[in-house]
C-alpha cells in the first residue's frame, strides 16, 4: 500500500483561502496548525495489481473481436452472393422441377429415393 499526502494525490493542499480563515478566526494560529496537520494528512492508496492483467484481457479481446469481424465479412460475402445467386434464378413460378433440381444433387437423390421406396 502506497501513501500520497494531500498535495500529489489531486488534492489542493491549498485547500481554500486561508488568509480569509486567519482574518475570521479569533486566534490565527488555530488556522495555521489546522493548515499544517491538513498538508500533513497521507492517503493510503492500493498498489495496482490489476492494470497489467487488464491491459492483457483487452488486447485479447480486440485481437478476437478483429477475427470475429474479419470472419463476419467473410460470411456477409458469401450470404450476399448466396442472394445474389438466388435473385438471379427464374422465379419459382415459371420453373420446372428438373430447372429447379439441376444445381441440388443432394435434394434430387432424396427426392428420388423417396419416389422409389412409395412405388408400388
Amino acid at each position: 500500500v502506497s501513501t500520497q499526502s494531500t498535495g500529489s494525490s489531486g488534492i489542493n493542499a491549498e485547500y481554500g483561502d486561508w488568509s480569509y480563515y486567519s482574518s475570521r478566526v479569533g486566534d490565527p494560529s488555530i488556522v495555521d496548525d489546522f493548515k499544517a496537520k491538513y498538508a500533513g494528512v497521507s492517503i493510503p492508496r492500493p498498489e495496482d495489481t490489476t492494470s497489467a492483467s487488464i491491459g492483457v484481457l483487452e488486447a485479447d479481446f480486440k485481437k478476437d473481436v478483429a477475427e470475429y469481424l474479419s470472419g463476419a465479412n467473410e460470411r456477409i460475402a458469401t450470404f450476399e452472393s448466396k442472394l445474389a445467386n438466388l435473385h438471379a434464378e427464374k422465379p419459382m413460378e415459371e420453373m420446372t422441377v428438373e430447372e429447379y433440381l439441376s444445381d441440388k444433387p443432394e435434394l434430387r437423390a432424396k427426392i428420388e429415393a423417396d419416389i422409389a421406396s412409395r412405388a408400388l
